[in-house]
């Protein structure tokens, strides 16, 4: 069956250069929609193939895979528990150039120059600066966002939220047990939570903010082979959304449960 895009070509335009940090958030369900009706094939293992082949050696390529399993059921399997953050880290899980961070709530398969020290980050803090999150603001790494706006998943808004203390939310400690190497052992993580009683259900981003970014060239949007497409430069971001939320602007903001 016929691919419905170039998978090396999309790449290509993407605007990523082969020593690049490089995360990937995305929500396939449209394009799969569309191939299904043009009776062609959407293959995310070529697509996620295509980006290992132009970063090579020198470049480094993060997936988010995000579970609450850890929350719920106090138990993270790093090669068997699935991720709520999209189909595409499910379909790597097996994939044998990555490896999966140690995070139990904030994981991420990673390939590429700098997985063994990804990997190897022993932070007991989701949103810590020594953590992937960090890495990536630190290393200028660029977000990509595939058929999602960037505004529903930039997870960095919660980095700037802790760095600044607001006061909707507090570090919550979380415990349970990774499973790893046929070996089980108890450990502990904190996630900057929401406190319950105040009402908040969440973090918005406003649309205003895109003009924030597009100022100080922190973003551009694409559309390739029928695919909307956003890059943003992580340092960049975070920095004006720290400033944002300091001056009280209001482009990050909580959103209260009606």
């Amino acid at each position: 069956m016929q691919e419905i895009i170039n998978y090396k070509k999309f790449v290509k335009n993407i605007g990523i250069k082969k020593t690049d940090k490089v995360l990937i958030n995305s929500n396939f369900l449209n394009i799969m929609i569309i191939a299904k009706k043009k009776k062609k094939n959407f293959n995310l293992l070529l697509f996620i193939n295509a980006f290992l082949d132009f970063l090579g050696k020198k470049g480094t390529l993060i997936i988010p895979a995000y579970s609450w399993d850890f929350i719920k059921k106090k138990k993270f399997v790093p090669k068997k528990t699935r991720s709520i953050s999209g189909s595409l880290a499910n379909n790597i899980i097996n994939h044998k150039k990555f490896k999966r961070t140690s995070n139990p709530i904030y994981s991420f398969f990673v390939a590429g120059k700098d997985q063994k020290y990804l990997c190897s980050l022993k932070h007991n803090d989701s949103f810590d600066l020594n953590s992937p999150f960090g890495y990536l603001i630190k290393n200028k790494g660029k977000n990509i966002f595939l058929d999602i706006d960037y505004k529903e998943s930039f997870t960095f808004v919660h980095l700037a939220e802790q760095k600044v203390g607001i006061d909707y939310r507090f570090k919550k400690k979380f415990s349970g047990y990774i499973y790893k190497n046929s070996t089980k052992k108890k450990i502990s993580t904190y996630m900057y939570s929401r406190k319950l009683n105040t009402g908040v259900k969440g973090t918005k981003i406003h649309k205003k903010f895109d003009q924030e970014l597009i100022k100080n060239k922190a973003l551009k949007s694409k559309k390739i082979f029928g695919i909307n497409c956003q890059v943003i430069n992580i340092d960049k971001a975070f920095g004006l959304m720290v400033n944002n939320l300091k001056s009280k602007k209001k482009l990050i903001y909580p959103v209260f449960k009606k």
